[in-house]
């Protein structure tokens, strides 16, 4: 049995957990790698005693036993690896969407290795370059584990779907929102108190903004829209809205129409154009992400001709997203290069389109005060922009702020920005405040 020599880059959760997992069920492995032993040549991290420590690992796995190295140190280590001859494979769990990672990229492939990552800002800015420089190279790129951790997403639209055309694609793609928003809608939680606690239990980075903005769950899609529709994902423009534009009245009156508020990565196509957001939307009960709390990632895609197909698994965790990187790791050990593995799913040239223009039924919710003449100055401002209402549900009061809800037929924003210009123009003094929630399902 050939050993296939592995290096890893980077020892944080991912990469701490994809080093536990090879080291732990190597025999097991080499079956499915096609009898290709996986060997760990060498785990390169800035804190090498700590890391075998926390991961129960060999301090020999690492490239010093030492408490700290410098920067120096790893990048002399990573050249030593970039040049043995006997690596087959260099695994980059640093993270980030520096030049120097984007470099790095380059160099692994360079050099002869294939290449596995996690690293979904990466991608999101430069993914397209790395995939024909690897083309170029002749050597595979396994990124699985870049969209929504364990689920194994990317090999099944990759793979399964070649057979069909996917036309939405839409789910909870970031834990960290969706445990803060959960914590909010379940536990009656501020937006505050929601974080502190994601950030105790793990869930939230001591620094959360790229989750809480809605870049991470952004990064992801773009992916996503790139392999289903062959858009390059630096090339995207989408509408992206964080969680901390979410009131706590909103779920307050989600409850009242039996809905809540998710964080929602959405793409679809129409014709040859592609619609997509990443925001807070309405999630009614009857549809299946109403029930995804915590940290679960959920993704729903539907397709042409075979329908509706749900994913639901665990997004983040060092053992969970390791399992998904150790899947790129044995498939590469046994299949090697395989160009079309890094080509679009669809062969469509699609194009971006504003989201402004898509068609979609709303949750207009509109921060006035109690006053005469509202209900009928909002409905009378929908009318006369040609907007269908659907429902107006019942106010919510909270301190001096009165909450309307109205639920319309599908317009577009254009449509309900116009609305909302008429509504001033009538009642200057009307609106504090609103929002545009999009009602999925």
């Amino acid at each position: 049995m050939r050993n296939f020599n592995i290096v890893i880059i980077g020892c944080g959760n991912v990469g701490g957990g994809t080093a536990k997992i090879i080291y732990d069920t190597s025999v097991e492995l080499a079956k499915r790698a096609g009898n290709r032993q996986l060997k760990i040549e060498r785990i390169i991290t800035r804190h090498p005693q700590a890391a075998a420590k926390k991961y129960g690992l060999p301090i020999d796995l690492f490239c010093a036993d030492a408490d700290v190295l410098s920067n120096e140190d790893c990048e002399k280590y990573i050249q030593q690896s970039l040049q043995n001859p006997t690596v087959e494979l260099i695994i980059e769990t640093v993270g980030g969407s520096s030049v120097y990672i984007h470099d790095l990229h380059k160099r692994i492939l360079k050099n002869g290795k294939h290449l596995v990552t996690a690293n979904k800002a990466i991608l999101a800015k430069h993914g397209y370059d790395i995939f024909e420089y690897a083309k170029n190279e002749q050597k595979a790129v396994g990124y699985e584990a870049s969209v929504c951790g364990a689920i194994p997403l990317i090999k099944v639209v990759q793979d399964s779907f070649t057979g069909d055309i996917i036309n939405t694609v839409s789910g909870i793609v970031n834990g960290t929102s969706n445990f803060v928003l959960s914590r909010m809608s379940n536990q009656g939680e501020s937006f505050e108190e929601a974080l502190q606690l994601a950030q105790r239990l793990g869930y939230a980075e001591l620094n959360p903004e790229l989750d809480i903005n809605g870049m991470d769950a952004a990064n992801k899609l773009k992916i996503l829209v790139q392999l289903i529709y062959g858009i390059e994902a630096r090339t995207q423009n989408f509408a992206v809205k964080g969680i901390t534009t979410v009131w706590k009245e909103d779920f307050m009156v989600a409850k009242s129409i039996r809905s809540t508020v998710k964080q929602i990565a959405f793409a679809t196509k129409q014709g040859n154009e592609v619609f997509a957001y990443v925001r807070p939307a309405i999630v009614p009960d009857s549809d299946f992400l109403h029930n995804i709390s915590g940290a679960t990632n959920a993704i729903k895609l539907n397709a042409l001709y075979s329908g509706e197909h749900i994913f639901v698994g665990q997004g983040a965790g060092a053992l969970e997203t390791g399992s998904a990187v150790v899947s790129d790791v044995v498939f590469i050990a046994k299949h090697g290069f395989m160009k079309d593995f890094l080509a679009p799913v669809s062969p469509v040239q699609y194009k971006m389109a504003n989201f402004s223009d898509y068609l979609s039924s709303y949750l207009l919710i509109i921060k006035t005060t109690d006053q005469p003449g509202v209900i009928g100055t909002v409905g009378t401002a929908l009318g006369d922009t040609d907007i269908n209402i659907e429902n107006i549900a019942q106010s919510i009061i909270s301190g001096p702020d009165w909450f309307l809800p109205v639920e319309v037929s599908k317009c577009s924003e254009n449509k309900l920005q116009k609305a909302i210009s008429l509504i001033r123009e009538r009642k200057p003094l009307l609106i504090k405040d609103y929002k545009f929630l999009p009602i999925i399902g």
